[in-house]
């Protein structure tokens, strides 16, 4: 296998064992990605080497992302330093490290290895069809009644999907973004029919012969098992990402079609109108209704969460330390006798763990990220790139609202997957066309070979 497929297949299995939290499951991810990351570094070099070359051949994604991969390392180097000097708890940092360095090295790994319009797409589908075999196990599971997890059966939310995952908000997270690149992909694909009416039949019938017909109903499915989560924020977060970006698309794309508009009012009213009747988006309503301060604790823990960081408003307590940290600050009116692993708050749990400079290192990173998915789709002549900016923006916002009263960035399956995103992001804004990709290779070979006959 070499290293591309070895990629993806380890990008499709991210969420299976638990969504990695178990220690072993994203232990053994981490190993595999620095060691893809050491063999694509050796390929650089001997290619460097091979063809005489001045400098690597860096993809441009890659080099136009020195301010991200600077601000991600950094706050890695900053969580060694509060675990030497600073942290609450510093086994817990201890052990919190190497999955920090996981999602810093997949980023690093992700803007060397996606250099070209069939890498995107491939690693695109890699996420979308993983989101799409957790949406139909934790579907089946919902409807048939049998409530098994990964070969375990199901001790905690039955009745509600969960896929692979302990938690159906977690679920519901992953879906989200995968839902995202999936519209992005499809955003991709659309197409004006012209011509007469014999050349548009033979456009449309040529479209349901293509893939693009099996990406919509993975989008159905996933939609299905989103709302079958149950999951109040993660339904919310996916619906207001998805008319957020599409008013974005739709004030700022670049030579968007008709199909454009059609395709984005569609998936809002056959998703919500059709899918939400079927399978139960009215629970989710009730759910959402019946919400209230007495039934929730996570506006105490988010608040105890704060205080947490204003007593560590700089260093932080550790990165890691929130568990054995938080008992501390717990309020009386926090009465549950569980364990708090984490805030119920992505935001607040970071500001408390890494202090304020680590976490707005971490913020101006998704701002770069975020920019760069609109800026794709405001500047970019490539259709397709302008459905991954649309992606990548999609998925920003929608797990910047669930992180609110959640904690998927604490999920190393979907902080992984995000982190992926925001790599997709530099991919989508930078990364030339195919053909000019080689053109400039060309050139660059043709040069090196001038030079040294010179």
């Amino acid at each position: 296998m070499n290293r591309w497929n070895a990629f993806l297949v380890l990008i499709f299995l991210l969420p299976l064992p638990y969504g990695l939290v178990p220690d072993w499951a994203w232990t053994i991810a981490g190993v595999a990605v620095f060691t893809l990351l050491a063999f694509e570094l050796r390929a650089l070099s001997s290619e460097q080497s091979k063809l005489q070359l001045e400098s690597p051949n860096i993809p441009i994604a890659f080099d136009r992302a020195t301010v991200p991969l600077v601000l991600i390392w950094g706050v890695q180097f900053w969580a060694l330093i509060q675990w030497c000097f600073f942290s609450l708890s510093p086994f817990d940092s201890l052990m919190s490290l190497p999955e920090g360095f996981f999602y810093a090295g997949l980023f690093t790994l992700a803007l060397l290895m996606i250099n070209t319009q069939k890498r995107t797409e491939q690693v695109v589908w890699a996420v979308v069809l993983a989101a799409g075999f957790q949406a139909m196990y934790g579907s089946v599971m919902t409807l048939t009644g049998l409530e098994y997890g990964l070969f375990i059966q199901k001790e905690h939310y039955k009745g509600v999907a969960t896929g692979t995952y302990v938690n159906r908000n977690h679920l519901a997270g992953y879906l989200e973004l995968a839902i995202a690149l999936g519209v992005g992909l499809l955003l991709a694909q659309t197409a004006d029919y012209k011509g007469s009416v014999r050349q548009r039949l033979r456009q449309f019938i040529r479209m349901l012969l293509s893939s693009k017909v099996l990406l919509r109903l993975l989008l159905a499915i996933l939609v299905i098992a989103l709302v079958l989560t149950r999951s109040r924020m993660g339904n919310t977060a996916f619906f207001a990402s998805l008319m957020a970006t599409g008013a974005i698309a739709l004030f700022m794309m670049r030579n968007k079609t008709k199909s454009t508009t059609i395709l984005l009012g569609s998936l809002l009213v056959i998703d919500i109108a059709i899918v939400g009747t079927f399978f139960g988006v009215e629970k989710v309503a009730e759910r959402l209704q019946s919400t209230s301060s007495q039934t929730e604790s996570r506006d105490e823990v988010t608040r105890d969460t704060l205080n947490m960081f204003k007593s560590y408003p700089i260093s932080g307590v550790g990165a890691g330390a929130f568990t054995h940290v938080y008992p501390v600050f717990k309020g009386d009116d926090v009465s549950t006798p569980l364990l708090y692993q984490h805030a119920h708050n992505d935001y607040a749990q970071f500001l408390a763990e890494f202090g304020l400079p680590a976490t707005f290192a971490l913020f101006v990173m998704v701002l770069w990220s975020l920019r760069w998915g609109i800026s794709a789709m405001r500047q970019r002549n490539s259709q397709f790139y302008q459905g991954v900016g649309f992606a990548c923006t999609m998925a920003i916002i929608a797990i910047g609202i669930h992180s609110i009263v959640d904690f998927n960035l604490q999920i190393p399956a979907n902080a992984a997957t995000f982190v992926l995103i925001l790599a997709l992001a530099a991919v989508a804004r930078w990364t030339p066309h195919s053909s000019s990709r080689r053109s400039t290779s060309g050139r660059r070979r043709r040069r090196s070979k001038h030079e040294t006959s010179t």
